[in-house]
Order: structure tokens, then C-alpha cells, then sequence
């Protein structure tokens, strides 16, 4: 059940962490679109550019396809000498396709392409490749091979210097997935603790990503029998869904309104899903009265939409 739920907004609910800019091709974030990957090609480091010590980042826009490919490269930043060689890499890439409502949706997202010749350059290329393989296993849904390719990542990012907090938020993530997967509950609720250690650091407030964390924790401390902590993180769980829904009002007119619409609605089936799993909870406690508040919200959220 949780394996399900976990892939289920790794790969479609927080997709819509969005700026929204069109109804044909929503947008997702950078963190997203590198949960998604599945294929990574790692630009050349241009030899002029490696003789000037010449470093930095490229951010590009893409549109990821329904199909997973890669296409509509656009530079947004970046010395024009890296430029070219990191298209050239990005535009091999391949990405678990995006899903809105069970199908297949073409996306625009930001790319970010490192070029760094400094202490852990090398290492984080190595955990990227590697990351690539976990989240990989997790969508085949192949636990064994899963546990074992995130947990090499996660060595990885570990030995990374300090300011990886992203990458390291996600190794432990992914670990944890692919431990709760194979119903080592323990293991997960560790992994995820930690997670949630660098999801407050990397995360704005606000992120959707956040989502996914907080509820990460909630179901492995359910699993492994400590409802009271459980209760407390479902609770963090609903307002940072809360807390995206605010986000995205104060965007609201920067946003299409089919945009804004979409992502509003699955913003609020979310909030749903989130209160009926702690009404369950509540009632494993024998809370009823909490439960039956938590589960009128949840019906009156089913009503508007």
C-alpha cells in the first residue's frame, strides 16, 4: 500500500508543483523532473573551458514527452562556452513519462546542468548515475534490485560536501521507499527521519515536495506501531499540503486559470486522501471524535470539487 502511494506521488501528485505557465504543457520543477529520470547523459566538459577553469551552471528549458524523450531544448543561462555540450547531454536524456489522471502528459521543465571542476564534482556525478538506477527500480517496482541500487546511492551522497542537501534528501527517500517496500519498516522510518532532516533544509516553504516527506514519515512510523508519532506527522502532512494550496493562491495571477484549476483540484484530492488515511489512523487509536471531524473535512472537500 505505501509502495503505491509513495510512487503515486513521486510520480503524478507532486508533478503539479507548478508555475502553470500553459493548459498544453503544465510545468514542473527541476526536483521533480530528476525523480523522474530514468536515462542520464553527462555533458562533455568542453577542453577550453577546462584549460580557463571555467565553471558554473546551465539552466535550459525542455518539454519531457509523453513518451519520456526529450525535446524544444531552450538555453536560459550559462556561459556560452558550456552551452552546447550541456544540450547535447540533456537531449539524450529519458524521463518515467508524467501523469495526469492515469495518462500520459507531454511537461516543460527547468533543467539544471553543473560544471565543476572542485572538491565532490566528481562524486556527485558518480551519486547522479547511480540515482538514476534507484528511482529507476522503484518505478519497475523491483524491490531486491531497488534496495540494493539506493542504497549504493545513498553512500554516495553521503561522503558529498555539505551544501548536496537535495541530493541527499532524496537518497534517503529513496532508500527508505525501497526499504518499506520489502517491509523492512524499520530501516524505512530511519531513512526517512533523515530525509526529513534535509528536507528543511533544501525545501522552500510551501513545496509540495514536502508532501511527499511528511507523509514518507507518517506511514513508516504507522508501520512500525507508533500511532502517537504517526498522528503528529499526519498533522505536519496536512498543513504542508495546506501549505502548497497557499503557495500557489499567492501565484494566482501569474497563472492561466486552466492552470491554476488543474493544480487546485489535485492540491485538494490530495488533502482528501491525506485526511482519510489519518481518519484510519485515528480510529486504530480509538480517537472517534477527531476521526469524525477529520472525515466531515474530508467529505466537504469531496463536495467542492
Amino acid at each position: 500500500m505505501f509502495a503505491k502511494r509513495y510512487i503515486q506521488v513521486l510520480f503524478a501528485v507532486v508533478g503539479l508543483v507548478c508555475l502553470a505557465m500553459a493548459q498544453e504543457s503544465r510545468q514542473v520543477s527541476n526536483e521533480e523532473a530528476n525523480q523522474h529520470l530514468t536515462k542520464r547523459v553527462e555533458p562533455q566538459y568542453p577542453k577550453m573551458a577546462e584549460i580557463a577553469h571555467i565553471q558554473g551552471v546551465v539552466l535550459m528549458e525542455i518539454t519531457i514527452t509523453e513518451s519520456g524523450g526529450v525535446t524544444g531544448l531552450k538555453a536560459v543561462s550559462g556561459h556560452p562556452i558550456l552551452l552546447q555540450s550541456a544540450m547535447d547531454a540533456v537531449a539524450q536524456w529519458q524521463f518515467a513519462p508524467f501523469l495526469e489522471e492515469g495518462r500520459p502528459v507531454a511537461v516543460r521543465a527547468p533543467i539544471q546542468v553543473d560544471f565543476s571542476l572542485g572538491p565532490g564534482a566528481e562524486l556527485r556525478s558518480k551519486y547522479l548515475q547511480q540515482e538514476v538506477e534507484c528511482t529507476r527500480q522503484i518505478q519497475n517496482k523491483m524491490p531486491p534490485q531497488a534496495e540494493a541500487a539506493c542504497k549504493q546511492a545513498l553512500e554516495t551522497a553521503i561522503k558529498l560536501p555539505k551544501s548536496f542537501e537535495s541530493d541527499k534528501m532524496r537518497a534517503y527517500g529513496n532508500a527508505g521507499a525501497a526499504a518499506y517496500s520489502l517491509k523492512k519498516t524499520g530501516e524505512a522510518l530511519e531513512d526517512f527521519k533523515q530525509q526529513l532532516s534535509f528536507a528543511q533544509q533544501a525545501l522552500q516553504p510551501g513545496s509540495p515536495l514536502m508532501v511527499q516527506v511528511r507523509s514518507n514519515l507518517a506511514h513508516a512510523y504507522e508501520a512500525t506501531g507508533k500511532m502517537q508519532e504517526a498522528d503528529t506527522e499526519y498533522t505536519e502532512t496536512e498543513k504542508a499540503q495546506a501549505a502548497a494550496l497557499a503557495d500557489l493562491e499567492s501565484r494566482r495571477e501569474k497563472l492561466k486559470p486552466g492552470g491554476y484549476n488543474g493544480v487546485k483540484a489535485s492540491y485538494t484530492h490530495n488533502m482528501e486522501i491525506i485526511l482519510q488515511e489519518h481518519v484510519k489512523l485515528l480510529r486504530k487509536m480509538g480517537k472517534v471524535h477527531e476521526a469524525q471531524a477529520l472525515e466531515q473535512k474530508a467529505s466537504s472537500l469531496g463536495e467542492s470539487k
